[in-house]
């Protein structure tokens, strides 16, 4: 019978290992089917994406009219520049293991969140070794859901050599913390199979898919993480996170707010850059555009204010350093941990009427150094 309507219930979201044009399989059994997942020694590198709420994805082919004298329409349409594939999807925050698959450098820590050896949150992408990876959507059959659906007849839309090109995370007063990603890729691929398929990559020299290596989706679940203590968690809530700004700005040195934090936005861009080259296709590189800024907004209600001057803020050159805290609902164990630090303070804006209570919205800014910078940028630390 033919499907009427795809809806959430039958879609899940998968990241596969980098780099994109890699094995999908440690050892040497490239095509394992579902059936031996596990069971001959090789392990299936193809994560699932946790508590997903949209994705989006779209592609975009820019082609060259070949025009001449003599004939009003064009000779061909030429395709000159490598499509544009894009992928953006958002989920909720229910531990960190997301922001592991998809390459971020995330530190283990104590029960207080601390991290013992700091390192950027994008040091794996920054060398490589964590940048592009290939995202796979599968779709299972129409009223079923896709968890726990072992299938292999499911339908897939992969995407091939994606690039994250933006982050960002958010959460208010009321609503659960999200975080939004977004892609640039090279290529899109549809299958009717979810095992032993070839994988969507490219080599972006000459735009040829990649042969011999293939991909299998597994079992699509509903726990999140490896970690025991944050896999039973269905997702993290607007009470158990803490901002601790600094004292001169609206808290006491202990991290008890001032003001009255209502919501928080942290992102940032990975803006790339295609690199081609005379004999190539494809952009055979998409380098990340420097400096890479880390913009952090807050928005709060006032209460007592701090002393100080505009003028002491322009003159000092120390930065400070935010941090975001979210614990596990109902106990003291931090679950995810976001530090910046050497940020400055772009702006600070009140706003005060008749009816509502008066607000302040604070801006900061920060630079992400190298991998082996501690003290710039954004440190991310928690359970995965």
């Amino acid at each position: 019978m033919a499907r009427n309507r795809i809806i959430y219930q039958s879609e899940a979201l998968y990241a596969g290992p980098c780099p994109a044009t890699g094995n999908h399989w440690t050892g040497t059994d490239n095509a394992l089917p579902l059936s031996l997942w596990n069971t001959s020694g090789d392990t299936n590198l193809v994560k699932q994406l946790q508590r997903i709420q949209t994705a989006n994805y779209s592609f975009n082919i820019d082609r060259t009219d070949v025009n001449q004298f003599g004939q009003l329409a064009a000779v061909d349409r030429v395709v000159l520049k490598s499509p544009t594939v894009a992928l953006d999807f958002n989920y909720l925050l229910a531990n960190l293991a997301n922001e592991s698959t998809l390459g971020f450098t995330i530190q283990t820590t104590g029960s207080d969140g601390s991290a013992t050896d700091e390192v950027s949150c994008i040091s794996g992408i920054l060398n490589k070794s964590q940048d592009d990876r290939n995202y796979f959507i599968k779709t299972t059959s129409e009223g079923s859901d896709a968890v726990n659906n072992q299938s292999a007849t499911a339908g897939v839309i992969s995407v091939g050599n994606g690039f994250i090109t933006s982050y960002s995370q958010e959460a208010s007063v009321g609503n659960f913390p999200t975080a939004s990603v977004n892609v640039e890729a090279l290529n899109m691929r549809f299958d009717t199979n979810t095992s032993g398929r070839a994988i969507p990559a490219v080599n972006p020299v000459n735009g040829t898919e990649v042969a011999g290596k293939t991909f299998s989706l597994p079992f699509a679940r509903s726990s999140v993480g490896t970690d025991a203590n944050a896999s039973g968690i269905s997702a993290l809530r607007p009470g158990d996170i803490t901002v601790e700004l600094p004292s001169t700005i609206g808290a006491t040195s202990n991290g008890d707010n001032q003001f009255n934090i209502q919501s928080y936005k942290l992102s940032f861009d990975l803006g790339r850059t295609p690199i081609e080259r005379l004999g190539s296709r494809f952009a055979f590189a998409r380098e990340i555009n420097f400096p890479v800024t880390v913009n952090l907004s807050i928005d709060a209600q006032v209460t007592d204010l701090t002393s100080g001057s505009l003028a002491s803020i322009i003159d000092t050159t120390v930065g400070y350093n935010p941090i975001i805290s979210i614990k596990k609902p109902g106990t003291s164990e931090h679950v995810a941990k976001f530090s910046l630090k050497n940020a400055k303070l772009d702006s600070q804006d009140f706003k005060s009427d008749i009816g509502s209570n008066k607000s302040v919205t604070l801006n900061f800014s920060s630079q992400i150094g190298g991998p082996e910078d501690k003290a710039n940028g954004l440190f991310i630390s928690g359970k995965i």
